[in-house]
Order: structure tokens, then sequence, then C-alpha cells
């Protein structure tokens, strides 16, 4: 397998020169432009999202200059950039003020791609080497965070609403950090129901050769709860560029970094949802108490068993019970073969309210009956103890190698079984 190529931001305040640069880098293999920026305020911004390998940085530029922009990305950024200056000026004191302010290569226009690219090259390999020298020689271990996978058969019965009021709830503690993945790839809601509108999605994810931490982290938003959010894509269409192998590794990222990572699955069984399946920790099916809804219900947990999951990671969750409308409990867990982990209530005049202004419940309303449940559903969920966190944390869950040959299948059956 060949090396990642080098990721490239850059900056000049002339687009014209920006363009060239862009395409001499085109001409040779092993690199990617992340990013472009008129002037040193903006690539400091740009920098710190995207963590480039290398910043080619002009020196004369509006509002802040290239001397001032690089001193600051490498102090903050020393470990992930280094900026290698452009300049039209070769004179001596302007290489020393900016190898003074932490420029690890410098090129005098013009130049050639050869050089260029020669100069990027040298300069990320010794920026590799320094690293490595600087960094200790014990491995870094992941945070070991859980992967809540929430999953429903039938639409309707809330499954967005407990995801992002569980998501808002686990991110009241302090120092806990909680990441909220929609993976509703076509129509999801995660982000209207945060009231948000979010600029980068999943799809921009999976638009780039490598999904690598910095990517993702930088496809984040970060709402007023405190919780981070991976939006969907803002358009149906643009969801056909993900693919399984994205999420797989979009979420074990995410696991090493957030101690919970709460995923919202679409309502069909594909290979997006089966990837996310795969990751959990646990599955959060939701049902609530109609005749239909049991039926799917039954069906999932069948389907799941026969793809390894084992029984006791899948948690059943029940929306809007009632003894007056739909099925009793007894007689849905006499069905379904387990007990019903925790009961959603139907308080419209508290859920509808925090839907229609993007606010979970768990915040607004803290007292009322439906944010108490979630507040039990988050205990439920709770870390493992230490020896099980240990233990469990790979990349996918069980034997993906036989689930993924009878996903195809099996969601293919699913699907006809519930439209049928």
């Amino acid at each position: 397998m060949g090396k990642p190529p080098i990721k490239v931001l850059i900056v000049d305040d002339m687009a014209e020169t920006r363009e060239s640069l862009k395409k001499l880098l085109g001409f040779h293999g092993g690199f990617v432009v992340t990013g472009e920026a008129e002037n040193g305020k903006e690539a400091v911004a740009l920098a710190k999202r995207l963590r480039p390998d290398i910043v080619l940085m002009d020196i004369n530029m509006p509002v802040m200059d290239g001397i001032e922009a690089t001193r600051t990305i490498s102090v903050e950024l020393a470990m992930t950039t280094a900026v290698v200056i452009i300049s039209v000026q070769g004179e001596q004191d302007y290489l020393t003020e900016a190898m003074a302010a932490g420029a690890r290569g410098y090129l005098v226009k013009p130049f050639s791609a050869d050089e260029l690219v020669s100069t990027i090259r040298r300069t990320h390999d010794m920026e590799i080497q320094r690293r490595a020298q600087l960094m200790p020689s014990i491995p870094l271990q992941g945070k070991l965070g859980r992967i809540i996978s929430i999953y429903s058969a039938k639409g309707g019965v809330g499954k967005t609403t407990i995801a992002v009021n569980l998501a808002a709830e686990l991110g009241k503690e302090r120092d806990r950090k909680v990441v909220l993945v929609d993976l509703d790839l076509q129509f999801g809601d995660v982000a209207i129901m945060l009231d948000t509108s979010p600029v980068r999605t999943i799809a921009d994810i999976a638009r780039e050769e490598e999904v690598d931490s910095e990517t993702v982290e930088a496809c984040l938003l970060k709402h007023n709860t405190g919780i981070s959010v991976l939006a969907s894509p803002l358009r149906p269409e643009q969801g056909e560029t993900v693919a399984g192998r994205h999420v797989l590794a979009i979420l074990k990222l995410l696991a090493e970094s957030y101690d919970f990572v709460i995923v919202d699955l679409a309502q069909r069984l594909d290979d997006i949802s089966l990837a996310g399946l795969d990751m959990a920790d646990i599955i959060l099916l939701v049902a609530s108490t109609d005749l239909p809804s049991i039926k799917n219900a039954k069906a999932s947990i069948e389907i799941m068993e026969s793809l390894g999951y084992e029984s006791k990671m899948i948690k059943l969750a029940l929306s809007r019970p009632s003894r007056e409308h739909g099925l009793d409990i007894s007689e849905i867990e006499k069905t379904l073969k387990r007990k019903v982990d925790v009961q959603i209530p139907n308080e419209e005049r508290v859920v509808f309210p925090s839907v229609n202004k993007g606010a979970p419940f768990t915040i607004s309303s803290p007292t009322a009956k439906v944010s108490v449940a979630i507040r039990e559903l988050a205990k439920i969920i709770s870390p493992p103890g230490k020896e099980d966190a240990v233990a469990k944390r790979g990349f996918g869950r069980g034997k993906p190698g036989p689930r993924k040959r009878t996903a195809g299948i099996l969601a293919w059956i699913f699907s006809m079984f519930l439209n049928g």
C-alpha cells in the first residue's frame, strides 16, 4: 500500500498564483490540495481546521502577512503542519526572518514544478523524522469510547428524537466528550432537530482520498449543548458518495477520541446501516406499541441475531407506551422474547415544541417524564468496566467476515419482508 498523499494548503493573495500552484502539484502524484486562503488570517483558521501537512505561504499579503501567520502556525500546529515560504524576495534578510518565524522551507518565485515538488517532499520527510524523535516511544491508547447505534425498522417512532436527546443528556457530564453521527444519508434530521446549518458533512469526508482524524474533526459541528455533530449530506444525492468502508473508518476514529459515539441509523438495512451496527457496542432498537412496529421489531431482532450480534448488546426502547393505545407491555415482551429496557412516555406538550424549536427537551425540560426516561437510558448505556473496555475495542465486532457475506442477502430479504 502506497504512502498517503501529502495534504497542502495554498496561501497567496493572488488567485492566479493559487491556481498555478494547484496545476503544478496536479502534474505530480502524491499531493492533495485541501484548501486555499488569500491572507494570513484565513491561513491560520484553515490550518487549524484542516491540519494540512504543508502550507505554501506567500509573505506579502493583506490583513495578516505570511511571516506572522507562519509564526502562529509553527507554534500552535508544530506536530502536524510545516510551512514553506514562497516569495519573490530572495534576499538573505527575508530568508532569515522566515526561518526565525518557524518556516521549514523557502522558495523564490518563479520556480519550476520539480523545485516545488522536491521542496515539499523533502520538508515533509524531514518533519516526519523530527516528530518521530520528539514523540514518546510508547504507543498512544485511544479513549475506547462506546458506540451506540440506534435503529428502528418503522418510521415515526421517535428514533432521531431519542438519539438527539440521549446525546444531549450524555453531554451534560463535565469533561465527557460526545459526538452524534447522522447516518440517514438521504433524509437525516439530526441537524434540523438541533437547529443547526452544517457547512461540512459526512459526504465531504467520503470525497477525500483517505479518512483520517483531521479530516473527520474538520467536518464536525460543535453544538451549544457541548456535543459534536457529524451531519448527513445536505442533499440526498450526495449520500451516494458514502460507502460502508467510510462509515467503519469514521466510527473507529471517533471512538478513539470521544467517550460516546451516538449513531442515528436510517430505517433501512443497507451497507451503511450494517456498518453502523457492526461497530456498535450497544444496539438500541426503538419500537412503538402498535402491531406493525412490534412485527418489524421482532424481524429486526431475528436478523441481528442471525448476523452474529450478541443478544445482550441489543437493548429495546419502547416509544409512547400506553395501556389505552397499543399492545400491553407484557404482551410485547412475550412476543419479542425479551424485556423492554426503557419506556419513553408520550409527552407531546414537551416533545413537539422541542422538535420544532430545535432544542433538546433533556436540556429545556429536564424534570419532564420523557427526560427522566432518557436519563434512565443514559444509565443503561454507561461505560463498561475497565477490563471490558480494553478487551472489546476492535475494528468491528464479532466476526465481520461471515457477517459481511450474508449482509446483502439478509438486507434484501428484510426489505422485502417490510414492504411485502
